[in-house]
């Protein structure tokens, strides 16, 4: 999937890899999608009106921001892995 930025967000994105916390402008893009998604979640969370599963999700949230970043994933060894496993199942 390709996507325009205009220019003001294209910056944003340069800024970020430049300090180094992401590796690549896809990173950049699943982390401002991600956040987006919790926004979205929070606020249909907060119409329901029910604090007790809008904390929840706020401390899960908080919880996978301190976690750190997961950090690049080699797909080949991932399924390299899985094969291996299933193999030694049987």
């Amino acid at each position: 999937m390709n996507v325009f930025l205009p220019e003001d967000l294209a910056a944003i994105v340069r800024q970020q890899l430049e300090t180094g916390r992401f590796a690549s402008s896809a990173e950049v893009i699943r982390h401002a999608l991600e956040a987006l998604a919790y926004e979205e979640e929070v606020l249909a969370l907060e119409r329901e009106d029910d604090p007790a599963k809008l904390a929840d999700l706020r401390r899960a949230w908080a919880e996978g921001i301190a976690s750190g970043d997961g950090g690049v994933l080699d797909a080949e060894a991932i399924i390299a892995e899985a094969r291996a496993r299933h193999l030694a199942a049987g």
